[in-house]
C-alpha cells in the first residue's frame, strides 16, 4: 500500500490500472480535490439520493393503489422529507466512503476520500464525516478560502478529498 505523501512523491509500486487513467489527468492523480470539483459530486449525491426517495414514495403510492384502493394516505410533509433525506444521504456517503472511498459523484468527478496517509477511511470516521456534511453543507465553503482545499470536515477528522482514476481502493 502505498501512502498518500508516497504517492504524490511518485514512490511505489504501479500497476496497469494506473497507467488507465488519462494522460491529461495524470498531473492531477493524488492532488486535493477543489471546491468545483466537490461541490459537483455532492450536487451529483444529493440528486441521486433525492431521486431515489422519489422513487420509493412512488413505489408506496403504487402499492398503496393495488393493495387498499380508495384509502388515501397523506403525503409527508416537507420536515419528514427533509429529515429522511438527512438519514439516507448520511447512510450512502457512510457506505461510499468506508467501502471504496467514493460515492456515484465522487466517481463521476474522479475524487476519492482518504485519510491522512493516504487509506480507505474506516467506518466511524466515514459516519462522522458524512453526519457531520449532512448536518453543516456550510463547511463546503471552507474550500474556497482555505489553500490547502480543505472542509472543516476535513479539518476535524483528519480526512482528505484527492484527485483519483484509478479503479482500485487505496
Amino acid at each position: 500500500m502505498t501512502t498518500f505523501s508516497a504517492w504524490q512523491r511518485g514512490e511505489g509500486s504501479h500497476t496497469a490500472a494506473d497507467y488507465a487513467i488519462p494522460e491529461d489527468a495524470r498531473e492531477f492523480q493524488g492532488e486535493r480535490a477543489g471546491f468545483a470539483t466537490r461541490f459537483l459530486a455532492s450536487v451529483i449525491d444529493v440528486a441521486l439520493v433525492a431521486g431515489l426517495m422519489m422513487m420509493v414514495w412512488l413505489g408506496i403510492e403504487i402499492l398503496q393503489l393495488i393493495f387498499t384502493p380508495g384509502v388515501n394516505v397523506d403525503a409527508p410533509g416537507a420536515g419528514t422529507l427533509v429529515l429522511w433525506g438527512y438519514i439516507f444521504t448520511t447512510l450512502y456517503w457512510t457506505a461510499s466512503w468506508s467501502t471504496s472511498g467514493r460515492s456515484i459523484g465522487a466517481w463521476v468527478m474522479g475524487v476519492r476520500v482518504v485519510n491522512r496517509r493516504g487509506e480507505r477511511v474506516h467506518l466511524p470516521i466515514a459516519f462522522a464525516r458524512a453526519a457531520f456534511s449532512v448536518a453543516f453543507p456550510i463547511g463546503l465553503a471552507w474550500a474556497i478560502i482555505s489553500r490547502r482545499n480543505r472542509l472543516v470536515q476535513d479539518v476535524v477528522l483528519r480526512t482528505i478529498v484527492i484527485y483519483d482514476w484509478s479503479v482500485r481502493a487505496p
